[in-house]
């Protein structure tokens, strides 16, 4: 599924618990553990004994060698940076592999839009797929593994990926789909219910198309969910007890995302499950 995964570290609980969920789901995919450590480097910061790289190396390499106790068949590398700690997990990171994050429900980055580093990672104008996890992610009545689909040609890679994971793990999938009324049509149409019948029974389509996607993968088990709604609460609804959210960014970037919103964003900010962000 991925060529590799890269854990964006610091000795957090949310970095432990997003660790301990990339670890257990690897097997035999190579991880790089990642910390980045803020400021310019100087000649002898990388030879001190007390330079801010040392110290966190060795912390480093032991929570390496603690997961490899535990899973002694883990393929697992450290590497110590300098620089953003965005622009540093993005390029320690590429399409194929799978970055992970800890995260916090609700957590807020400085400053008026909520932008934490989940947030950032999930909304980066880069393609490639990226983990938020919070602390509580191996709660044992989560099960199943929701997607959020819009039948765009975009989401098939999220339908895709969102199959493999609930396969890999055994579980259900359940396809949300939410659909509103476009706010145009509100403002000069009269009330028509045999419009709003026939919206409905578009969407219906759309969400019957990706159910039955998954009807031709041997051992998969899934259903659909019709929302009326706004996608980002509807997708976090479904997702209070599941074990996983899997949901696509192929909207806005920028000032545009900035100003009209994302649904990734609401979703990672709520980050009520483990939640995977494909990139396009």
């Amino acid at each position: 599924m991925f060529d590799r995964i890269v854990i964006g570290w610091t000795d957090s609980p949310s970095a432990h618990a997003a660790s301990s969920w990339a670890v257990a789901r690897a097997g035999s995919t190579p991880i790089t553990l990642v910390s980045v450590v803020g400021g310019h480097e100087t000649g002898t910061d990388y030879l001190s004994a007390t330079s801010p790289e040392a110290a966190t190396r060795v912390r480093l390499m032991e929570t390496a060698e603690a997961f490899r106790d535990t899973h002694p068949a883990a393929s697992i590398s450290t590497e110590v940076v300098r620089g953003s700690t965005i622009g540093e997990l993005l390029s320690a990171s590429s399409p194929q592999s799978l970055l992970v994050v800890g995260g916090t429900p609700g957590a807020r980055k400085p400053g008026p839009f909520g932008w934490s580093i989940g947030a950032r990672l999930a909304a980066a104008d880069k393609p490639g797929t990226v983990a938020v996890i919070p602390t509580d992610s191996t709660t044992p009545q989560r099960e199943g593994v929701v997607v959020g689909y819009d039948g765009s040609l975009a989401s098939s890679r999220v339908l895709e990926l969102a199959f493999a994971e609930a396969l890999a793990t055994h579980q259900e999938v359940r396809l949300v789909h939410a659909w509103t009324a476009p706010l145009e049509w509100q403002d000069v149409y009269a009330p028509d219910l045999g419009l709003g019948d026939s919206l409905e029974a578009l969407h219906q389509g759309v969400l019957h198309t990706g159910v039955a996607r998954a009807g031709h993968i041997p051992g998969l088990a899934a259903r659909g969910s019709l929302v009326y709604g706004a996608p980002a609460p509807a997708i976090v609804d479904a997702a209070q007890s599941a074990s996983e959210v899997v949901i696509g960014n192929h909207g806005n970037h920028g000032l545009r995302r900035i100003l009209l919103g994302s649904v990734s964003h609401a979703v990672v900010r709520a980050l009520v499950a483990p939640t995977i962000i494909v990139r396009a």
